[in-house]
């Protein structure tokens, strides 16, 4: 392919800017403040998808002599394949991490590695093997995020940052040389690190002094059928969000989107979203008698609202939606054959990169 084509497939994309450098399509991405850097010549193939929060998304298909892997440009994100252990430590023994995922993000490996460093640095004995996976998992993704051009300095500090707490003294054989690493880490030296902050105020604790007020004051968009006080009661044990953090969360990205929200006194409930109206509407109904599964019960959406990201971002708020209250599934049922477009909404898209990622993880 050749470095004029990267460009036209990434036009349209919202943040990314491309530029022709020495050959490359470098992809600047200011949502990370970092670069891609891409060889045309190892381009396959590529098609516009949609990213699972609904954005629009360009897949690329890269090509070298071992084989074929994913690379996924995002208006505010770079996805692409982990390295396996091999390719960090060095040692004749094959390690394996058994939850390793096939696919990392930038901003996911950015947390990840932020987060084993806060581990590590916390108070009291800390379980040694665990820690030093995690490490080692995080490294997969830094020294991954280099191959594509890619300079996390920023994971990477946080990574010496969990290392040094620990004194380097976990269960874990050499790493291999590496200059590109020694070059971030050198950079890294030179970063000040400061922690997110987390939210904790929409948490069980907030929820508990949920009152009648706190959902007029969120009418129209998020409407309690029969409010009173049991209603507000229900909500109290049984949620454990305030009611902004379930419409942020529900509704995000769906501008001007409505939920209707029942709950029951045996701790069942019901949620109906409506976005947009004749033609252009688009309808999610979820519903659940216990924490054990969230029900998607229908999905709807119009031919006008087809082709959009909208099923995405719905699926996508529902599974957030489900991990913020508890629950321990998803679970779609999907009757009348036709009036449910369901979209794929992992990565790879691409048939021959998922065979060739599941094969590699057999």
């Amino acid at each position: 392919m050749e470095a004029a084509d990267v460009i036209q497939a990434l036009d349209g994309l919202k943040g990314p800017r491309a530029v022709v450098v020495g050959g490359r399509v470098c992809v600047h991405v200011p949502a990370i403040d970092d670069t891609v850097r891409i060889d045309a010549a190892q381009v396959r193939r590529c098609r516009r998808i949609w990213a699972p929060n609904g954005d629009p998304a360009v897949e690329f298909v890269l090509e070298d002599d071992g084989g074929v892997w994913p690379l996924v440009i995002t208006p505010d994100d770079v996805v692409f394949q982990p390295v396996d252990t091999g390719a960090v430590l060095d040692s004749p023994i094959e390690y394996r991490i058994a939850n390793a995922p096939h696919i990392v993000a930038y901003t996911e490996m950015e947390r990840a590695a932020e987060d084993v460093a806060v581990h590590c640095e916390e108070p009291g004995p800390i379980e040694l093997n665990g820690a030093g996976v995690t490490l080692l998992l995080v490294r997969c993704f830094i020294v991954a995020a280099t191959l594509t051009g890619l300079r996390p300095v920023r994971s990477v500090a946080w990574w010496q940052r969990g290392w040094t707490a620990l004194g380097g003294d976990l269960p874990l054989p050499p790493f291999r040389a590496d200059p590109v690493w020694d070059e971030l880490t050198h950079e890294a030296s030179q970063l000040t690190l400061t922690a997110s902050v987390r939210r904790e105020t929409d948490g069980p604790e907030a929820a508990a002094g949920v009152a009648v007020t706190d959902f007029r004051r969120l009418e129209p968009t998020l409407t309690a059928v029969a409010l009173d006080d049991e209603f507000v009661s229900c909500w109290r044990t049984t949620m454990g969000i305030t009611p902004a953090r379930f419409v942020e969360t529900l509704l995000s990205g769906l501008d001007l989107a409505r939920a209707h929200v029942a709950l029951y006194p045996g701790g069942g409930g019901s949620v109906d979203v409506v976005l947009g109206e004749g033609d252009a509407q688009a309808l999610l109904q979820l519903s659940w008698s216990d924490k054990l599964a969230l029900h998607v019960d229908e999905i709807r959406i119009a031919d006008a609202l087809a082709h959009t990201g909208l099923f995405q971002r719905m699926m996508f708020n529902t599974e957030r939606l489900a991990a913020m209250l508890g629950f321990s599934q998803v679970t779609i049922l999907a009757t009348g054959v036709g009036s449910y477009a369901f979209a794929v909404m992992g990565y790879p898209r691409d048939p021959e990169l998922s065979q060739a990622m599941r094969r590699r993880r057999s």
